[in-house]
């Protein structure tokens, strides 16, 4: 049978309840353990969760129902004709509004997902939950990336809806599709897809006083109804005194019966005609800051903005939170193509809807091509460090450091050449482990430190020099940079003798923290690799 939605403010569960942090902790805790258990999980949502978007809600202090009351009750109290219960009744609504202060607002129709709209979002798209339904008008969920029926059910509409009432279809357009010509006549137009539209004797102005739910829809008063079929596209909001469509409702109640778990977000409860949809789940959680006819009726009941709430949640169920997707509707038209029916200011909207979308793509392809690249440097620095374990397997575990001697053209002179090169020149060459080496000669020459830098024509660091003494020279090695060693000191005694002199000398490593972790062949280290001493 079809269900009525009413119009209800309470004064006295105005007020709004906050428990303590330690409290409130302990009950996250409890939801996400339920919700990791749960193999169906359904979220019931309200106007509660679109306030930090800059939407208003309707039963909050400064909600638009709220309001309205206190205006109704005003309009009493200037005729002198206020009954003692009204008079505390708007004393109690004054004293919550002025509480509450003033709140951000934005259009509707401009209002990007909070936090609580992506955390949902997010762990549907996880798999951790599975559904949602909502009571909001605002089409939020959808531009958090859901699909409507799929994922996300409006019992009340949706700004973005426009429904064939023959087909069923759902066009999900960039734009505000209701006309507002009369309360109750929802009409459109015509279905693109299954051809259905209006009769002909359509004019938009009732035959008959009975509209709403009072009447039988369009065969009495020529009014596109909420229950009518075939006789064109509607808009899918559902104001007060009307039907909610069955398609909405059947898809509530089809996701709600198979839930292990409802958590209830954002709402008061207080349109009876939908709150028991929550309770066909088999665990039923209520977050709120105030009370609802059903806090002794759930099983979890917390106290606290959905916000705050949803990201301690994530915390405890270690997931982040997806950044707002770009929002295309699936059935958008071109600006200059949207009907005439729509406003300028609606117009607008959709062109400001067009360019956050854009923006937000712009935001995207930056992110994944951001992505891309540090996919490619960490790819890079991944096949990098396999060439260097691959080096490393075979560093040597020493080096010759020496001098050679050849007659000079100065007479009672020698020609000296030092040089360093690796004991296994063959397969690892000093050239691609060491890039420079310093030698300290003599005081008695200019200048008196010499840097060799690598290079393909003196891979082995030689150095000459003419003289007639010998002297002990302090050779100071400086390994590639990527092996992250830090250099080491070595010294050579020069020798004159025919031939000159060699040293092997046991290379002396002294590792940066990320080399020392790198684990070469059969599980040993690199320290144990470079059993030299230090």
């Amino acid at each position: 049978p079809p269900h009525t939605m009413a119009s209800t403010v309470d004064a006295d569960r105005i007020a709004e309840h906050e428990e303590s942090a330690k409290l409130q902790q302990k009950k996250i805790n409890q939801l996400a353990k339920w919700i990791r258990e749960s193999k169906y999980t359904v979220f019931y949502t309200g106007a509660g969760i679109s306030t930090s978007a800059g939407i208003g809600d309707y039963r909050g202090p400064t909600g638009a129902w709220t309001m309205g009351r206190i205006r109704d009750l005003r309009r009493l109290e200037a005729r002198g004709t206020m009954t003692a219960d009204e008079k505390g009744e708007l004393r109690k609504l004054l004293v919550e509004c002025e509480k509450k202060g003033k709140q951000k607002r934005v259009p509707m129709i401009d209002a990007q997902p909070t936090l609580t709209h992506m955390a949902m979002a997010t762990l549907m798209r996880k798999k951790m939950a599975h559904y949602v339904v909502t009571t909001n008008l605002d089409g939020i969920h959808r531009k958090s990336g859901l699909k409507a029926h799929d994922q996300v059910c409006n019992l009340h509409g949706c700004v973005y809806a426009e429904r064939c009432t023959g087909c069923g279809y759902d066009f999900e357009r960039n734009y505000y599709t209701r006309r507002d010509v009369h309360v109750h006549d929802h009409h459109v137009g015509a279905c693109s897809r299954c051809g259905s539209k209006v009769p002909r004797s359509y004019t938009g102005h009732p035959t008959s006083r009975n509209t709403g739910s009072d009447s039988e829809g369009y065969s009495e008063n020529h009014l596109v109804g909420t229950q009518d079929k075939n006789i064109g596209t509607k808009d899918t909001h559902i104001n007060f005194g009307e039907y909610l469509d069955d398609w909405d409702w059947n898809d509530a109640k089809k996701h709600c019966e198979k839930a292990d778990l409802c958590v209830v977000a954002g709402t008061s409860m207080s349109l009876r005609h939908i709150t028991h949809f929550p309770f066909m789940a088999k665990r039923t959680v209520i977050i709120n800051l105030q009370e609802t006819p059903d806090d002794r009726r759930c099983h979890l009941r917390i106290w606290g903005k959905t916000d705050p709430v949803f990201d301690a949640l994530m915390k405890a169920l270690d997931v982040a939170i997806d950044s707002p997707p770009a929002w295309r509707p699936r059935d958008a038209v071109p600006l200059n193509k949207i009907p005439s029916y729509v406003s300028r200011y609606y117009r607008e909207a959709a062109r400001r809807l067009e360019e956050h979308t854009r923006s937000v793509e712009k935001k995207v392809k930056a992110e994944e091509e951001r992505k891309r690249a540090e996919k490619e440097k960490k790819t890079a620095e991944e096949r990098a460090l396999a060439e260097e374990r691959k080096s490393l397997a075979s560093f040597p575990r020493s080096i010759i450091v020496g001098n050679t001697v050849a007659p000079s053209s100065t007479e009672d002179m020698v020609k000296w050449t030092m040089s360093v090169a690796s004991k296994d020149e063959k397969n690892m060459p000093a050239s691609r482990f060491i890039d420079r080496v310093t030698y300290h000669l003599h005081p008695t020459f200019t200048p008196s430190r010499v840097t060799i830098k690598v290079s393909e024509a003196n891979k082995n660091f030689r150095m000459s020099r003419v003289g007639w003494g010998v002297f002990p020279v302090r050779v100071e090695i400086h390994f590639n940079e990527r092996f992250g060693f830090k250099p080491m000191t070595t010294t050579h005694q020069l020798s004159f003798t025919r031939g000159g002199s060699s040293n092997e000398v046991a290379l002396r490593l002294e590792k940066m923290p990320e080399i020392r972790e790198v684990a070469i062949g059969g599980g040993s280290s690199l320290a144990s690799l470079m059993c030299c001493a230090t």
